[in-house]
This record gives structure tokens, sequence and C-alpha cells, in this order.
């Protein structure tokens, strides 16, 4: 069930990336929709791309930075935020697109997680190499409120548009799949 799902809204993360219905800039992020599926994301300067996917009431965030990664296995991701910094347990799933192959690192939101980059300016994530070094990547927050809740108020709450200070994502007790969201992420300061 779970890779159906990655499937489906990789498919969906492709297309919506070059031919969305309905694509609202918010700042440094932006809001799409496409086929009951949509999509909020912002970008590192064309190096890297960070956002998060919702189709079927679920929603999963996803980080691309164009590093190679075997289908279905975990990586680890350090995730820094004005809170702290959190150490996410990610799955890759290629996606095809116009331009070839992108590899997507999936995790899971939580309201911890959510908070946290709601109230940060910037998020950084290091991502550890073979090498032994990291390949880090800064993302701007200007807009990201605004475009989750677009994006969550449209799908979640069948909205036309979110009222201001629409909440960033779901209750856990929405997501209808029995699977309860994490909530269990630790940030710690630094």
């Amino acid at each position: 069930m779970r890779r159906l799902l990655l499937l489906l809204v990789l498919g969906f993360g492709v297309s919506a990336l070059t031919n969305a219905d309905d694509r609202v800039e918010h700042g440094d992020w932006a809001s799409q929709f496409r086929e009951g599926m949509g999509e909020a994301s912002t970008h590192d300067n064309g190096t890297a791309m960070f956002g998060m996917l919702c189709a079927n009431r679920v929603c999963r965030y996803y980080f691309a930075n164009g590093t190679p990664c075997e289908p279905g296995t975990n990586y680890p991701l350090m995730l820094t935020t004005k809170a702290g910094a959190v150490a996410l347990d990610s799955v890759c799933e290629p996606m095809e697109t116009a331009n070839g192959e992108v590899m997507l690192y999936w995790f899971s939101e939580s309201a911890q997680l959510n908070d946290a980059l709601s109230r940060s300016e910037s998020v950084g994530f290091a991502f550890p190499l073979t090498s032994g070094h990291f390949r880090t990547n800064v993302f701007s927050m200007a807009g990201y409120n605004e475009a989750i809740g677009r994006m969550v108020g449209v799908l979640l709450e069948g909205k036309n548009q979110p009222s201001q200070g629409a909440e960033a994502s779901p209750a856990p007790e929405q997501v209808p799949d029995g699977d309860p969201v994490p909530t269990d992420i630790e940030i710690k300061k630094i």
C-alpha cells in the first residue's frame, strides 16, 4: 500500500512540475494541484528541491538533491530548523521526468516537525555521502505557511481557498489509511 501511494504521488509530482492545473507562487514556495492531488515546494537555486505532496488525504515531505540511491532503501538525513536539528529516516524512490530520472527521498510529516518548519526562516539538509562528507542544501521558508495552508485547505478540508491562519497540516486522526502520523520525532536544540 505504501509503495503504491508513493508511486501515485511520484507520478503526480513529475507532471505537476511542468503541467499544473492551478499553480500559485507564495514567496519562495509554490502550491499547485492536479487530479485531486496537491504539492507545495521550493528549491535551492535549482540544485535541490524540498516540498510536500498530498494524495488521498495523506501527505509526505520529499527532498531531492541529485544524489543517486537504491530505490526502496532507507537513507538518513539531518534537518536543521529554528527549533533545532532532527535526524530523519527517508525512503528513496525514483521519479521519471522530461529531463530523465530524479531520485526523491521521502519522509513523514508530524505535528512537531510541521510546527518547527512553520517557525523557521530557512531550513537546512545535511545528506551523508559515501566519501564521509556531507552534501548540504538550505531552503528559504518564505511562503511555506501560505503554500502548505492553501494545499491542505483545498485538499483535506475541501476549501476553494484556505482561510488566513489555516493549519499547515492535518491532525493525525485525519489520516484515513489507519496509519497514525508519527509524532515521536524529537527536535533538539543545537
